[in-house]
C-alpha cells in the first residue's frame, strides 16, 4: 500500500482534540487510584476500575512513542537534530518538574521550622534530590518515592527522548510488516511481565524502565500502522469496543486485556483524526481544558497528599473515615496547584520555548516590478504539511 502523506491547508487545525481528552482522562484515572489507595472507596463493580487506575501512565507511555513518531520524522534519514530535540525535550518537561521540587522543598523547610514532623524524613534526602535534578529517579538506582514521587514516570520518559531519534532512525528502514510485527509483539510480553511480576503492571523505580519501554515502542510502531489503516476502519466503533475493553478487564482483573484495550482506544482516536473525522469525544468537550493541564494535574497530585496528610493528622482523622472531606480536599488542593504550575511555569515555558523553536524568516528574494509575482504568489498558495501537536 502506498505511504500516505497527510496535507493540510495553513489554517487547519494541528491539535487533536480527542488524544487531549484522552491525557485528561488518564490524568484522572491514575488521580483517583492513588485517592483510592487512602480512602479504600466501597463502590462494586466499580473498584476494579480504580484498583486499575495506574494504567492511566501506560496510557500516557503509548501515547508518547505514537506522538514523538508522528512529529519526528527528521530522524528517518540523520541523527544530526538529536541535541535539538533533547533540548526541546528537556524544556518541555523540566519546568514543572523542576517547579514542584522547588516546591517540595519549601513546604518541607516550613515544617521544619514550624516543628511540623515530617511523614517520611527519607523521602526528602540529598541523593534523592540529585537523581531528581538529573530525571534520574526512576531508573532504578536510588532510593524509592522520593521528593515528587509520580516523577519517577517522567525520569522514565526522559530516558526514552534520549533513545528515540536511534530507535526511529532504525526502525525507519525496517517494512511496514516487520514494524507491524513489533507492534504486535509488545502486548504479549507485557501480559507475561505483569503476571510473572505477581503485582500486574504496576511497575516503578528499578522495574519502570522494561514497562516503559515496551510501551513506548508500542506507540511509536503503531505510527507507522495508522496511514496504512485509518480510512478503512470504522474507528468510533473501534473506540467504543476499546472502551468495551477497558471496563471488562479491570472488572474480571485482567490488566493486560484493559490495556490492550487503552491502545485501541488510542490507536483508534489517532486513526480518527488521520481519516479528517469529527472527533469522536465532541460531546465531552468540557474535559479539553483538563487534557491541557494534564501535565501539571498529575505533577501536583502529591503534593496535595502531603499537605492533606498533615491536616488530616493534626486534626486527628483519617482519610478512610472521611472519604468525601478528603476526596474533596484532594480534588481542590491538586486542581488549585495544577492550575498555578499551568499558569505561571508550564504555559510561560511552552510560549518560550515555541519562540526559540520558530523557523528563522527567510529573506524576500529581489524581483523586478512586474516579474516573478505569479510564481511567488503560487508559493505563498502552497499547503503544508499538518503538524501535530503534544
Amino acid at each position: 500500500m502506498a505511504k500516505k502523506e497527510i496535507i493540510y491547508s495553513d489554517a487547519a487545525e494541528t491539535e487533536i482534540t480527542d488524544l487531549t481528552i484522552c491525557r485528561g482522562l488518564l490524568a484522572l484515572w491514575v488521580f483517583a487510584y492513588h485517592v483510592d489507595l487512602h480512602v479504600n472507596f466501597q463502590l462494586g463493580w466499580f473498584n476494579g476500575l480504580l484498583s486499575y487506575g495506574y494504567l492511566g501512565v501506560d496510557g500516557f507511555f503509548i501515547l508518547s512513542g505514537l506522538l514523538l513518531a508522528m512529529l519526528h520524522r527528521e530522524f528517518e534519514n540523520t541523527l544530526r537534530k538529536w541535541p535539538r530535540f533533547i533540548g526541546r525535550r528537556l524544556a518541555r518537561i523540566y519546568p514543572v518538574h523542576l517547579a514542584v521540587i522547588v516546591l517540595l522543598a519549601v513546604l518541607a523547610a516550613a515544617g521544619l521550622v514550624a516543628g511540623v514532623k515530617v511523614d517520611d524524613p527519607a523521602r526528602f534526602s540529598f541523593v534523592g534530590l540529585l537523581q531528581n535534578l538529573l530525571l534520574m529517579q526512576g531508573w532504578g538506582i536510588g532510593p524509592r518515592w522520593s521528593w515528587n514521587y509520580p516523577s519517577w514516570s517522567v525520569s522514565s520518559e526522559w530516558a526514552g527522548y534520549l533513545a528515540f531519534p536511534v530507535l526511529f532512525f532504525y526502525l525507519s528502514k525496517l517494512e511496514n510488516i516487520v514494524v507491524g510485527q513489533y507492534a504486535i509483539v509488545c502486548w504479549p510480553i507485557l501480559g507475561l511481565m505483569g503476571y510473572f511480576s505477581g503485582q500486574g503492571l504496576n511497575l516503578a523505580y528499578a522495574d519502570a524502565l522494561p514497562r516503559f519501554f515496551l510501551e513506548f515502542l508500542w506507540g511509536v510502531c503503531t505510527a507507522r500502522m495508522i496511514p496504512l489503516f485509518a480510512d478503512e476502519l470504522p474507528t468510533r466503533g473501534v473506540a467504543i469496543a476499546g472502551l468495551v475493553f477497558i471496563l471488562i478487564g479491570t472488572l474480571i482483573g485482567a490488566g493486560a486485556f484493559a490495556l490492550f484495550g487503552l491502545w485501541v482506544v488510542i490507536t483508534s482516536l489517532t486513526m480518527n483524526k488521520d481519516a479528517r473525522r469529527a472527533p469522536v469525544f465532541n460531546r465531552i468537550g468540557f474535559l479539553r481544558p483538563l487534557g491541557l493541564i494534564s501535565y501539571s494535574f498529575y505533577m501536583s497530585f502529591a503534593t496535595a497528599e502531603l499537605l492533606i496528610a498533615q491536616l488530616f493528622r493534626h486534626l486527628g482523622w483519617h482519610p478512610a473515615d472521611e472519604k468525601l472531606v478528603y476526596t474533596l480536599a484532594m480534588i481542590a488542593v491538586t486542581s488549585a496547584l495544577a492550575v498555578s504550575l499551568y499558569v505561571l511555569v508550564e504555559k510561560p515555558s511552552r510560549r518560550a520555548l515555541d519562540r526559540w523553536m520558530a523557523p528563522k524568516p527567510e529573506p524576500e528574494p529581489v524581483v523586478a516590478p512586474g516579474k516573478g509575482k505569479g510564481k511567488q504568489q503560487l508559493a505563498r498558495m502552497k499547503p503544508r504539511k499538518m503538524e501535530v501537536r503534544e
